[in-house]
């Protein structure tokens, strides 16, 4: 098929049929109409179903300059404002001053408080004439398991929970012991009263606690050869057990010098009066040295320090007690009794003599666990002692437990030794006279 072009030019009509689309088109550019308003519907429903992809990284936003615009060219596009931040806004620091301690601002000061402004100075008034003010409960103090078997035990004790420093003063530490530190104190109501105060805290084990009433306990019998005890007194988790204070302990003297045979013989005999009561009782000490000898002002010689004293019967076999003044079967870990207590005492007529124990120079402990159990027997080493008091330690350091005499039998011992005249026994007044000579200050 071929078309014809045809040369001559448009015809009159279709030159009349272009005139009126051309006033057409320049009418739709100056004002709107029903077509165009066709064509922008055509257009949104093409765009429903066809939807733009939605940007999320550019946010355009309508310039106040491109109002002109739109009245005169709705095709034009809008122009981009340029960002500036508004008023006097600045980027913040982030790392400045961030692990700074903010100083506070200058000038800046609170206005002082006033209690007097705060109080109402209108009367109270109760909300009704018949209102009563409820009463307090009665104080009551919780129940201490401990206190009330401690009260149960020693009956005859004065026991006490309020601050024993409301009642004491003057404290000056004269030594330690094995559950506490003692030290020396005066009566506030009575400055010439003196006592010896055994501080000692109160831990929630029971075995701990069970050894302080096993003290107490011993303290509490009234032994003549054993320290008394005089109050105890409660105080938060403490516990202050006052006893007699006595004039210095043997180890005092031994700073000084040696004792001699009759003075020794003489504590000797009252150290065996103590142990023989405590082992009556079913009681071994187990720290028999010269720090726990005390003598008084009269020529008193008592046992004290009991911490680790424990029944005969629960079959001990610890390693507890002073490693010079350890028998050999408490080393080896053995089943003892109150034998053990005898070995410590031969030890401590050789340290009264010699003014140190056996074995002094040795201080590695395992060295010297090897050389007691191991070893024969020990003997004085820097006294010159007689034949018969030798004799006495030979005994008394016997290794075999079993052959090893009691307290009882060496006390008897020791008294037909001396009225045989083969052992020089002191007395108290002579001891007493010795110890004004060696200790004036005391």
């Amino acid at each position: 098929m071929h078309f014809a072009v045809d040369k001559r030019g448009p015809s009159p009509r279709q030159s009349l049929r272009s005139g009126k689309s051309m006033a057409i088109m320049q009418k739709s550019r100056s004002e709107p109409n029903c077509a165009s308003s066709a064509a922008n519907s055509f257009a949104l429903t093409i765009a429903h179903a066809h939807p733009k992809r939605k940007s999320t990284g550019n946010l355009r936003r309508t310039s106040s300059f491109s109002n002109a615009a739109k009245t005169t060219d709705s095709r034009s596009t809008c122009l981009k404002d340029i960002w500036r931040p508004p008023g006097c806004y600045e980027i913040p620091d982030i790392l400045g001053n961030a692990y700074l301690k903010p100083s506070p601002p200058v000038g800046l000061s609170l206005r002082p408080n006033d209690p007097s402004k705060q109080v109402t100075k209108r009367p109270w008034y109760p909300p009704s004439p018949h209102y009563q003010v409820p009463q307090l409960p009665p104080l009551v103090r919780a129940e201490n398991k401990f206190e009330v078997k401690m009260r149960k035990m020693l009956p005859r004790v004065s026991i006490r929970s309020s601050d024993p420093r409301a009642r004491y003063t003057d404290f000056k530490e004269i030594g330690t012991g094995v559950n506490g530190a003692v030290v020396r104190a005066t009566y506030r109501k009575k400055p010439s009263v003196q006592l010896a105060i055994k501080r000692c805290k109160l831990d929630p084990d029971q075995e701990y606690r069970a050894a302080i009433l096993r003290e107490l306990r011993i303290m509490s019998s009234g032994h003549a050869n054993l320290i008394k005890l005089r109050e105890i007194t409660l105080c938060r988790d403490d516990i202050w057990i006052a006893m007699d204070l006595m004039r210095c302990s043997v180890f005092a003297v031994l700073c000084q010098r040696g004792i001699p045979e009759e003075y020794t013989v003489y504590i000797t005999c009252e150290t065996l009066k103590a142990l023989t009561y405590l082992h009556s009782k079913g009681l071994l000490h187990r720290d028999v040295k010269c720090e726990n000898l005390l003598l008084g002002w009269n020529g008193e010689v008592k046992l004290a320090d009991f911490g680790l004293s424990a029944r005969i019967s629960r079959r001990n076999r610890d390693r507890l007690g002073t490693t010079k003044w350890m028998a050999p079967e408490v080393i080896r870990e053995e089943y003892y009794e109150e034998k053990i207590d005898m070995w410590s005492l031969g030890i401590t007529i050789i340290e009264m003599m010699d003014r140190v124990p056996p074995h002094y120079l040795i201080k590695d402990e395992e060295e010297l666990f090897d050389v007691i159990a191991t070893e024969p027997s020990p003997t004085f080493t820097y006294s010159y002692p007689s034949m018969y008091m030798r004799g006495l330690v030979a005994w008394l350091l016997d290794e075999e437990p079993g052959t090893r005499p009691s307290a009882r039998d060496v006390s008897l011992e020791i008294d037909a030794h001396v009225k045989a005249n083969l052992l020089q026994c002191s007395t108290a007044h002579g001891l007493t006279r010795f110890l004004g000579q060696v200790l004036p200050q005391y």
